[in-house]
C-alpha cells in the first residue's frame, strides 16, 4: 500500500468521524455546540470531497495494446 491510499483512509476515517460529531455537537449543544457541530461537519464533507476528486477510477496493468498495422489499401477512384 502506498502513501496515497493511506492517506486517503486517514481523510476517510477522521471524515466520518468529523461528520457524525458534529452532528451530535449540533444537536446537543448551546449556540457554541452548534457553531463547533456546524464547522466540524462541514471540515467532515471537505474531506470527502478531496477523496473523490482524488482517487481514480480505474487502473490499468501499464501494458500497452499491440498496435493494429493495417496492409490492405483502398484503391483510388
Amino acid at each position: 500500500m502506498d502513501w496515497g491510499s493511506v492517506v486517503w483512509l486517514l481523510l476517510a476515517i477522521v471524515g466520518a468521524a468529523s461528520i457524525a460529531g458534529g452532528v451530535v455537537a449540533y444537536r446537543r449543544g448551546g449556540s457554541v455546540g452548534q457553531t463547533l457541530g456546524a464547522a466540524s461537519v462541514a471540515a467532515g464533507v471537505a474531506m470527502w470531497a478531496i477523496i473523490l476528486v482524488t482517487v481514480p477510477m480505474s487502473t490499468s496493468s501499464g501494458d500497452s495494446p499491440a498496435p493494429i498495422v493495417v496492409t490492405d489499401q483502398i484503391p483510388a477512384g
